[in-house]
């Protein structure tokens, strides 16, 4: 069982957004920054509101731009019960 397939199953639902970010190139390499705000809930009812960064080196090979390195840096976590509930899921019963 993969880590996605184990999350998969604790969680109601996971949303993540990704928000624009910088990219500085330097040759073959580069260095970026992408920003991140993510609203789980698990389903014993936990939930958590978190923002955070990706910090991104890349390398440029033949087969086009790779990841190098990336680092996930959360910046704020917030794990205050939730208002409010998801809606039923498509063609469930409500």
């Amino acid at each position: 069982m993969t880590t996605r397939q184990r999350l998969q199953g604790l969680l109601d639902y996971f949303v993540q957004t990704t928000h624009p970010g910088t990219i500085q190139l330097d040759g073959d390499t580069a260095s970026g920054r992408a920003y991140i705000s993510e609203l789980l809930r698990f389903r014993g009812g936990r939930s958590e509101l978190n923002y955070a960064i990706y910090h991104d080196r890349y390398r440029r090979t033949a087969d086009g731009w790779k990841f190098a390195e990336r680092v996930y840096e959360v910046r704020y976590l917030d794990t205050t019960p939730l208002a409010g509930s998801a809606p039923p899921a498509a063609g469930g019963v409500g």
